[in-house]
């Protein structure tokens, strides 16, 4: 028990000064700004009714532009971005379909703050 108490108090001033200096370092990092990026990333339709078929999609792509941590965008894959269109109750036809953030799957410390273009036009045919 001798031992234990002497691991912890010997030194207790550099103890915790180098635990003060940590946190303090942690805090800098922390509070760093937040970045943007832009990435371009595929539109993917779902949750088409059996019936029909998407003919036309334009654009395939949008470009997103993204707000978060520079530490997790820097690392951000395309693939772990979704823009989903959810056409459940679509009907055959032509079809603008306005983009937002609904639509787009982020992970988590990730916001949107745009994306171009804002319109994804469709054409839907019957099989």
């Amino acid at each position: 028990m001798d031992w234990l108490k002497r691991l912890l108090l010997h030194n207790w001033w550099l103890k915790l000064l180098s635990l003060g200096l940590a946190y303090a370092l942690w805090s800098i990092i922390a509070q760093a700004p937040p970045v943007e990026i832009e990435l371009t990333v595929p539109v993917e339709a779902q949750q088409v009714p059996p019936a029909l078929e998407v003919a036309r999609q334009i654009p395939a792509e949008v470009s997103l532009r993204l707000r978060g941590p520079s530490n997790r965008l820097r690392t951000l894959q395309p693939r772990e971005i979704g823009v989903v269109i959810d056409l459940s109750h679509a009907t055959p036809g032509n079809h603008a379909v306005v983009l937002d953030a609904r639509n787009v799957e982020l992970p988590p410390g990730v916001e949107l703050v745009r994306i171009l273009p804002a319109e994804v036009r469709l054409e839907l045919v019957q099989r």
